[in-house]
């Protein structure tokens, strides 16, 4: 599971997991492009994986 720390306001550092969480609906549009990033790196690490 990739996780990244993410500063999704001025306060607060967020940990971002590939399953995502309601927590990061509420911080909206960053929250999603957040996770969508997450998502899609941890994406591209399996691809790699498996083409070794």
């Amino acid at each position: 599971m990739t996780k990244i720390n993410k500063k999704l306001s001025n306060t607060q550092n967020y940990s971002v997991t590939v399953d995502g969480s309601l927590g990061l609906l509420a911080y909206g549009d960053i929250g999603l492009r957040a996770w969508r990033e997450v998502k899609q790196k941890n994406k591209e690490e399996n691809n790699t994986n498996e083409a070794k």
